[in-house]
């Protein structure tokens, strides 16, 4: 039977014109075969809005039922690629989504736990992305905007499921953030590394 591995980035939004995970999820596709052995992926980008946690998101979830998840995002604080470890039952209420929404409450869920664990191996993940030549590295802050509330929902999901967070393109030849290239071929090694797995 078909495993899919479900593989996300997301749209611009305020701060992130070019976001280089909208940019990456096109690229995918022509680095990876469509399947590798029974496992196949299915790439998609997020539109980055709280409202698109259920109507988009969910939605994506429920209609692939995927083997495992893993979702890529910038943070413009970033300086390389981490892997993050866990979510945490926050949300913003300051940073405006890419259409000018703010989250409805401070938290993702009133009666939940102030965290959970991302569900696959994010130590396999992080040597398998190190492989690239890529500067990678575990992280415990996935903050608390989309990026977040997408892990917390995925894993909350039961399905395993894991958030790469990556920086912003580099600007000059003096910027040491890993360019485009670099991201790519990170995110090749994590994804035959969990096609490996499942």
């Amino acid at each position: 039977m078909t495993k899919t591995i479900l593989v996300t980035g997301f749209e611009p939004f305020p701060g992130a014109s070019i976001n280089p995970t909208a940019l990456l999820i096109a690229r995918l596709p022509k680095r990876l075969p469509a399947s590798i052995g029974e496992v196949r992926f299915h790439f998609a980008r997020l539109p980055t809005t709280w409202a698109a946690r259920h109507s988009v998101t969910d939605k994506l979830r429920r209609t692939l039922q995927p083997a495992a998840i893993i979702h890529f995002g910038v943070d413009g604080s970033r300086r390389g690629i981490n892997v993050e470890t866990r979510a945490v039952n926050c949300a913003t209420r300051v940073k405006p989504d890419a259409v000018g929404e703010h989250a409805s409450l401070p938290h993702l869920n009133s009666n939940g736990p102030s965290s959970r664990s991302s569900t696959l191996p994010v130590r396999t993940l992080r040597e398998a992305a190190s492989r690239s030549g890529a500067p990678v590295s575990l992280s415990r802050d996935a903050g608390t905007y989309l990026c977040n509330a997408t892990l917390w929902d995925s894993i909350g999901s039961g399905i395993p499921s894991v958030f790469v967070h990556v920086p912003p393109l580099p600007r000059g030849r003096f910027d040491k953030r890993p360019c485009l290239q670099q991201v790519e071929a990170a995110a090749v090694q994590i994804l035959r590394e969990i096609a490996r797995r499942i």
